[in-house]
């Protein structure tokens, strides 16, 4: 039987280290009840995840700065067409480009980047990561000019 043996470290000193810990908290993406809100898009990206292809959208509460815990929306992949979560996904970012005034079609590398700044009214609601089980939010309707 092989015992484990603990490396010692020498006691070398603990390296002393800075941090502004409640600077942290502006970081750390907060799960808000469902209602309207006003965000705004810090950025936006296309990420590949293998085969598939994701929009990750980084949302702020517009009057606060609030970070919202979201996840990337799916829009493309090898089963995008078995159910209606990566249509609806499309749908959602075809709105949000028309409220930019960007063209609903083309490439999403070069359109998606362009959201950034975008301030919108939408209705944020819970869902549940069905993987980890972690709670976050999801849109469930963009209103144009703030009319629900």
């Amino acid at each position: 039987m092989k015992k484990f043996t603990r490396q010692q470290s020498a006691n070398a000193p603990i390296a002393n280290i800075n941090l502004d810990l409640g600077a942290a908290a502006a970081k750390v993406a907060h799960v808000l009840e469902p209602d309207d809100y006003r965000l705004r898009i810090e950025a936006a990206r296309v990420v590949h995840s293998g085969p598939n292809v994701l929009v990750a959208l980084e949302l702020v509460l517009a009057d606060d700065g609030r970070r919202v815990a979201n996840r990337p929306l799916w829009v493309d992949g090898p089963n995008a067409g078995a159910g209606h979560l990566a249509a609806e996904n499309q749908h959602l970012l075809a709105q949000l480009l028309a409220l930019a005034g960007l063209p609903t079609a083309g490439k999403l590398n070069e359109l998606i980047p362009k959201l950034t700044g975008l301030e919108f009214d939408a209705r944020l609601v819970l869902a549940t990561d069905r993987r980890d089980r972690r709670t976050f939010n999801t849109i469930a309707a963009i209103y144009a000019e703030g009319a629900p």
